[in-house]
Order: structure tokens, then C-alpha cells, then sequence
């Protein structure tokens, strides 16, 4: 089931397009590489504000961890084509895990530019949202994002409003810039209850 949270956990599948579908699991060793290729990408990175490994020691530090922090839950998205190739095209996961209040914050990367804008956020979410109240029992799932309409972040804003997410407040001054300079970030939040009226 995906977003179990023990490593064994089954791969999901989830067709997007007719040419590959989308496979997603539990990070595993061999996903490293492409991890921290996608972390050395300023341009992916840059307004990204989950910490990602960059360099060889990082990467195994990262994926000793994602194996025995409760805190947090990281899983890869692949592509997988009808000649059974597949190729690593970006993370979702959770973290801030919060077992007692049942909740999470959750974050999702589209390493490989190729594949921005097909959708493939929206249907990875879904699933994750899915999985986190109907099967971990999670009361509540929350995302942040830089505001402003001009921000980079802005077509996340869209997409977490497109999925039900409610903009609960503003967190001030929250992230330090590359320019020295801070920015403000939307807290995005859905309850256990607005994820069952959505389905309706």
C-alpha cells in the first residue's frame, strides 16, 4: 500500500498517460544518485524548502535516515513504460510526522522537467491524500508555499487549491533567501472531514 510505513511497502501504480504509467515506492539505495542530482538543481531547489541531500556522504546519510526517522516518510515516482523500462522522475513524501495529533506536512519534487505539467503532482497527491486518511487515519495533511501570485510557488498554491486544500494563514518572514532577504510562506491545510465531503 503506498504510504505504509514500513520499507516493505508495496509499489503503487497509477496510469497518467497512455505511453507509462507511474510506479511509486519506498526510496530504496539505488534511488540515490538520481535524489541528489535533483538536489544540486538550483532551479528545482531553490524555493524548495524540504532539506535534500547534496554529495555522495549526504545522499547515504539521507537514506540511513529516511529508514528509521518516524518522522518522516520519502518515496520515489517513476515512469514506467510498456517495455517495462522505468525511470526515476521525481519524490513525494511526508514529514513532521506527528503520530499523536495525526498529522503530517507533505512535499512533493518533479526532478526531470520533462515531465512538469502532466499532471503528474495532481494524481501522485491524490494518492498520497488517500492513503493518509483512509488508511493511516490522519486527521489532517498541510503544505507550505512561498506566497504571492509572482512567486515561483504560485502554481503550487494552484495546485493545492485545486485539490481542496484550504489557505489557513500566512507564516512571516519564515524562509531566508538566496538574496539574504526573507519571505513569507501559505499554509495549506485539509482536515480528515474535508478530504470525505471532497469525495462525495
Amino acid at each position: 500500500m503506498f504510504f505504509c510505513k514500513h520499507p516493505a511497502a508495496a509499489e503503487r501504480y497509477v496510469q497518467v498517460m497512455a505511453s507509462f504509467r507511474l510506479s511509486i515506492r519506498k526510496a530504496e539505495r539505488s534511488d540515490i544518485p538520481a535524489v541528489i542530482a535533483w538536489s544540486s538543481n538550483q532551479a528545482l531547489t531553490k524555493h524548495f524548502h524540504t532539506q535534500l541531500p547534496a554529495g555522495e556522504q549526504a545522499g547515504a546519510q539521507w537514506f540511513q535516515r529516511s529508514l528509521i526517522d518516524r518522522g518522516r516518510n520519502d518515496f520515489i515516482i517513476h515512469a514506467l513504460y510498456e517495455d517495462g523500462t522505468k525511470k526515476p522522475i521525481g519524490m513525494v513524501g511526508l514529514f513532521n510526522i506527528d503520530e499523536h495529533n495525526r498529522k503530517a506536512e507533505y512535499y512533493i519534487l518533479i526532478g526531470q522537467p520533462e515531465f512538469t505539467r502532466r499532471g503528474i503532482a495532481y494524481r501522485t497527491t491524490c494518492e498520497m491524500l488517500a492513503n493518509c486518511f483512509e488508511t493511516l487515519g490522519y486527521n489532517k495533511v498541510t503544505r507550505a508555499h512561498g506566497s504571492g501570485h509572482t512567486h515561483p510557488h504560485a502554481g503550487k498554491q494552484m495546485l493545492a487549491e485545486k485539490l481542496g486544500f484550504r489557505k489557513e494563514g500566512m507564516l512571516t518572514d519564515d524562509i531566508l533567501l538566496d538574496n539574504g532577504s526573507f519571505a513569507d510562506r501559505y499554509v495549506y491545510g485539509m482536515t480528515a472531514a474535508q478530504y470525505a465531503e471532497l469525495k462525495k
